[in-house]
């Protein structure tokens, strides 16, 4: 199904123009081990667009052929206290509520096994995880007995395994053909009840908070909870609850087996169609207000935030408003000594920003605000603090 005319989860046509973003770096969570390959890294372009049915948002300029994870990429986030605190609270969740206790759990898309190792405290009795990114790679996650890490993408025929509920974390996102992979699960199921849990970056907070920065090629989909919901259902899976976390960036899904419903549209388009047309032109006053403000510093600043809100931020705003930009700052020590792609800004510890010293830190998502100003502020270094997302 062609991208640029057809919706990936319902199949209408004539989408609807959202939002225009473009160079921006192919694989965003890409590092560099120098600034030459960081700024020669592969960009393209993205295209939003939303259906006029279900509400889904998807970039109609994505080539799946362009999406090569390679050494050097990470995004992880349970380096920060208030996303591990998110997570050890989900694990437990899931375990309880679904009652996994001394049963098998398969994730898709686990990457270094984070949340295999928290369902395996509480409980499970085996947590089997597909990430391509863990290929060579070790992972302080993965010794632990229960946890096995399988360093491939994931296909429905690995489910010839023992399997009571199936955990995928922010991988949806990242697919063209979302609905032929929930299908492909549903018919692994089969007639059992096995619960799934899927999670992903909320499209309708990113819309309402104007978060351009979240606007990457890596995602092709940006999910709503209707889309998400109309997903679900033509698949064939009942949403138990679809929910928001992680002060309402992430959406989140449970739910169970059921007939597919193959011409269900959720509820809830008509809001998140006003929100999309009011985008762009929010998301350029956006951009407008960042560049004169960094465009008008005397000093040097730095990023809080290695990620993809960050180094989106930095390339979106051109080199001459980037031109105070000195460091972007991450408490991830794999990131440390890389370049983020595009605008080659190095990754530091956050040790180094004495070293620095700049007059302006950019918090690049204002869920870690508290605890990064505090940080900085223990270190003695004098700096103003700036929020970029949230």
């Amino acid at each position: 199904m062609s991208l640029d005319r057809h919706c990936p989860v319902c199949g209408t046509g004539a989408p609807v123009p959202v939002f225009d973003l473009g160079n921006v770096p192919v694989v965003c969570n890409q590092l560099w081990p120098d600034a030459a390959s960081a700024r020669a890294a592969p960009a393209g372009d993205v295209r939003l667009v939303r259906c006029p049915a279900c509400a889904m948002i998807w970039n109609a300029a994505f080539d799946p052929a362009r999406m090569v994870y390679a050494p050097g990429y990470e995004n992880a986030l349970h380096f920060s206290p208030r996303f591990q605190a998110f997570a050890r609270d989900l694990a437990a969740g899931l375990v309880a509520r679904h009652r996994l206790a001394g049963r098998h759990v398969v994730e898709i898309g686990c990457g270094d096994g984070h949340m295999l190792a928290l369902m395996a405290e509480n409980g499970v009795a085996s947590a089997t995880g597909f990430d391509p990114s863990m290929a060579g790679k070790d992972s302080p996650f993965a010794r632990q007995p229960k946890v096995q890490i399988v360093p491939e993408y994931f296909r429905s025929d690995q489910l010839d395994r023992p399997f009571d509920a199936i955990v995928c974390r922010h991988v949806l996102e990242h697919l063209d053909t979302p609905l032929a992979l929930m299908q492909d699960i549903r018919r692994a199921i089969g007639p059992r009840a096995v619960p799934v849990y899927f999670e992903v970056p909320n499209a309708g907070w990113m819309l309402d908070a104007v978060s351009m920065w979240d606007v990457i090629y890596e995602h092709v989909g940006y999910w709503s909870a209707p889309s998400i919901e109309t997903l679900f259902r033509r698949a064939g899976f009942a949403p138990v609850s679809v929910s928001t976390g992680y002060d309402a960036q992430f959406l989140m899904v449970e739910a169970l087996p059921c007939d597919p419903q193959p011409d269900a549209i959720a509820p809830g388009t008509d809001r998140i169609a006003a929100s999309a047309n009011a985008f762009a032109a929010a998301a350029a006053a956006e951009l407008g207000k960042w560049r004169g403000r960094l465009s008008g510093l005397a000093g040097k600043a730095v990023i809080w935030g290695a990620g993809s809100k960050g180094i989106t931020f930095a390339n979106a705003l051109g080199p001459e408003a980037a031109a105070p930009l000195a460091a972007m700052i991450d408490l991830n020590p794999r990131k440390h000594g890389l370049f983020a792609p595009g605008m080659a800004l190095p990754v530091c510890p956050p040790a180094q920003l004495a070293e620095i010293r700049p007059d302006l830190v950019l918090v690049a998502n204002a869920l870690y605000a508290s605890e990064i100003m505090a940080q900085v502020q223990d270190m003695g270094v004098a700096a103003d603090f700036g929020v970029i997302a949230g």
